[in-house]
């Protein structure tokens, strides 16, 4: 993407007529959106128009990122009546004054950066992907390039901020790294509030470490009450009911032998280890949570329900089995391999299903790492419902769509159906 763009550069000034064009394009904008109807579109046609829409909105925001900071060198906002710059894009956008301080703030930075400008030149950028990349690359060397890289690979924004995360870890010295933390537990907060809706929400600070040493036993329990409710609300519903009864020190329902057995893994690179900071592509982050520092991730050795698995070379590619379950050392191997849902520019990496993606278990697909992958719920379903397909290997799956794919309602019914037959086994061999 990067390299198109230094072939084809931007104008240095907009063209005498450019204000003009522009001003034309968005009143055709406003009069389609004003004259839209819904209701009469089908769902493809409605969702390829949402599609229209959002290439719209990221080509606004990389204008925005332009032209804003030349607002800002000129002082021009002040003309119109505002007292700062965030005042001033935050009442033309409708975004708090915050909000806008931010967009500015990434705007500046791109300024200063070639490639960053480039990309806004070539409008794939959202706001908040220009956020994130331009303070991955304030702290980090040639981050820049390598999330933009991501980006025109399709990457989403979770993908694109773990790898912001990582770069961001690397980047970060032994003596910025106490710095860091000694921030965030300076910082560290737990706020509560009504909410004008009803019930109680809120936030809260603390370091990695920190929740990693409770993580463990919140999640555990969270996907039991998960299961046993039939997997039909989301896992973050019962992330919550799971964090009162723990707070209010109870261990579910089924007494002290109900709550699942916590368990959180620490995935760290043997080199890292031993040099005690990561390098490259080194990883060093706790499952579920992210990257930390060798230091950090050295503070849980000996933590009830952590355990340490130290990516070391040995080759386990090997490990067969003939059932679903699979063995420790082939979960593990499965889990450093696939650190998010396999399917391209998902990103997801709560709540992975393990799939057998070759030849289906029910075929008589081996339990081995050739045939399995860990998936999202939500592409588990479209692949064992919808005549999705996985093709290809680690680093270069394929998401291949069916002749006809099917409608969202329709996967959901398929796999209702198939609860209920599974139940029903079940209660007969019983």
């Amino acid at each position: 993407m990067v390299s198109s763009l230094a072939a084809t550069p931007p104008p240095a000034a907009p063209a005498p007529d450019f204000e003009h064009e522009l001003e034309q394009t968005v009143r055709t904008l406003l009069r389609l959106v004003r004259g839209a109807d819904p209701a009469a579109a089908s769902g493809d046609q409605a969702r390829r128009l949402v599609d229209l829409f959002a290439r719209a909105e990221r080509a606004a925001a990389s204008g925005i990122a332009l032209f804003s900071p030349v607002v800002v060198e000129t002082g021009s906002y002040a003309k119109a009546g505002h007292g700062s710059a965030a005042d001033w894009l935050g009442t033309v956008s409708g975004s708090s004054a915050a909000v806008a301080k931010s967009r500015l703030a990434a705007a500046g930075r791109a300024a200063a950066d070639p490639a960053l400008t480039g990309a806004l030149h070539a409008a794939d950028l959202s706001a908040p992907q220009l956020k994130l990349v331009s303070e991955t690359a304030a702290v980090a060397e040639g981050a820049s390039g390598t999330l933009l890289d991501l980006s025109g690979q399709g990457a989403s924004h979770q993908e694109l901020a773990d790898a912001a995360a990582r770069l961001r870890a690397a980047a970060r010295s032994r003596q910025s790294e106490h710095a860091r933390r000694a921030r965030v537990h300076q910082c560290r907060h737990l706020r509560s509030h009504q909410r004008p809706e009803g019930g109680i929400g809120g936030a809260f600070l603390c370091d990695e470490v920190a929740w990693a040493r409770i993580a463990p036993r919140l999640e555990a329990e969270a996907r039991r009450r998960w299961k046993a409710a039939g997997q039909k609300e989301p896992l973050d519903a019962h992330r919550l009911d799971a964090f009162l009864e723990l707070l209010a020190g109870g261990s579910g329902p089924g007494g002290s032998g109900g709550t699942a057995r916590p368990h959180m893994v620490v995935i760290v690179n043997a080199e890292a280890l031993r040099r005690g900071s990561v390098q490259g592509g080194e990883l060093c982050e706790i499952e579920g949570i992210g990257p930390v520092s060798v230091e950090a991730a050295s503070e849980l050795v000996g933590e009830g329900g952590l355990q340490f698995l130290v990516r070391d070379g040995i080759d386990i590619r090997t490990v067969t089995g003939t059932t679903r379950t699979l063995p420790q050392r082939m979960a593990a191997a499965l889990m450093v391999r696939d650190r998010t849902c396999a399917v391209e520019g998902c990103g997801k990496r709560h709540g992975l299903e393990v799939d057998h993606c070759r030849v289906d278990f029910a075929d008589g697909g081996p339990t081995c790492l050739d045939n399995l992958a860990r998936l999202c719920p939500e592409h588990h379903d479209l692949k064992t419902y919808g005549g999705w397909r996985l093709e290809g290997g680690p680093g270069r799956w394929r998401w291949i769509a069916p002749a006809h794919p099917k409608s969202a309602g329709y996967i959901a019914r398929a796999r209702k159906l198939a609860a209920a037959k599974a139940k029903a086994t079940t209660i007969r061999r019983e």
